[in-house]
């Protein structure tokens, strides 16, 4: 985690040299948004030392788009038409039930359960805060880019509490998940923060936790991973909420 963590640094002073900083009326949501994530890599890195992937992250990552859609309902008025409502309700279903199903069948502790709802919660206040933050500054990359620099600051801050040869580490060993992790992310959620310039957060928020598919799908044809009824019913839950949002 602290590999990728930092991994965004270089990339974000790339991408403040080519976007530029982002305006003074978009501090507080860096403040608030860097704290944010902080906690979503505490809570996440924890909720994996009582579960595994498969259970963690489609729960976690299937909460996120409901409580985004719901805040952004009540309290933010924004537009959502009935046809992205049921496809972001079909594609987090799809992710929960999934995760719901892994946690049943390898009898995890209910602490992972539970630390991957709060991860959940951690996912879609970030996700709410970066969304605005880009639209307030109409500069999405200089914002997540100095977001993710201060960002990587107080992750290393505690990491290096919890193991001062945290960087030493690093250098010997966690230099493709650096270059490779970081770059990779980076990319991916620089892309995530523009497109809320387009389109409401709760629809980003939902194509985003989509990626799961993709790795069902690798697994299948790259590591000859069985399909059962479980991953056909996920497959087909993501698949078509894709198709609906697409239509709308």
């Amino acid at each position: 985690m602290t590999s990728v963590v930092l991994g965004h640094i270089p990339f974000a002073i790339i991408g403040i040299l080519f976007f530029g900083l982002p305006n003074i009326d978009g501090l507080k949501f860096i403040i608030a948004s860097s704290l944010l994530h902080f906690f979503y890599q505490v809570f996440l890195l924890n909720a994996y030392r009582y579960g595994e992937l498969s259970e963690i992250y489609p729960i976690a990552r299937g909460l996120s788009p409901l409580i985004i859609l719901i805040v952004s309902f009540l309290f933010f008025h924004e537009e959502i038409s009935k046809q992205e409502i049921f496809a972001i309700f079909l594609i987090s279903f799809s992710l929960i039930i999934y995760g719901l199903k892994q946690f049943l069948l390898k009898k995890s502790e209910v602490k992972g359960f539970v630390l991957a709802v709060v991860t959940g919660f951690f996912i879609a206040s970030y996700s709410l805060v970066d969304g605005y933050g880009a639209r307030v500054t109409q500069n999405p990359v200089g914002f997540y880019s100095v977001m993710t620099i201060a960002n990587g600051f107080i992750f290393y801050v505690f990491a290096r509490c919890k193991e001062k040869e945290i960087l030493k580490r690093i250098i010997l060993s966690g230099k493709m998940y650096f270059f490779i992790g970081g770059t990779a992310s980076y990319a991916a959620y620089a892309i995530v923060v523009w497109a809320c310039l387009y389109l409401p957060i709760a629809v980003v928020s939902s194509l985003r936790e989509t990626s799961i598919l993709f790795a069902v799908l690798l697994g299948v044809f790259f590591l000859k991973e069985k399909i059962n009824l479980t991953k056909s019913l996920l497959i087909l839950g993501l698949f078509f909420g894709v198709i609906i949002l697409r239509l709308n």
